[in-house]
């Protein structure tokens, strides 16, 4: 079995890096997947700041082994742009804004 670090960068609040005994390398990317999605759920309103979101796992010796990154974009169809009188239409596969 091996030690295996996964850490968070720039996250407020910050979430320490957490050493988890794994018996293998494919062990750890399951964990690290598994972990990602918790942290991303608890992240809640955070993770739509348009920030992306890192994890680092590395070995024992602190070694990089992978990263996992995670970019998320709201589309713009769920933004409030402030606009007065708005509507939409549907036209084809596409929404578009209609101002009056």
């Amino acid at each position: 079995m091996s030690v295996y670090y996964f850490e968070i960068a720039d996250t407020e609040p910050a979430i320490p890096c957490v050493g988890e005994e794994l018996p293998s390398l494919a062990s750890a990317r399951c964990f690290a997947l598994k972990y990602a999605g918790q942290l991303i759920c608890e992240q809640g309103p955070q993770i739509w700041d348009g920030e992306d979101w890192v994890m680092t796992i590395t070995d024992a010796n602190r070694l990089t082994l992978f990263t996992i990154l995670v970019c998320v974009t709201a589309a713009p169809s769920t933004m409030d742009f402030g606009f007065k009188g708005l509507e939409q239409r549907q036209s084809g596969s596409a929404v578009v804004p209609i101002i009056k």
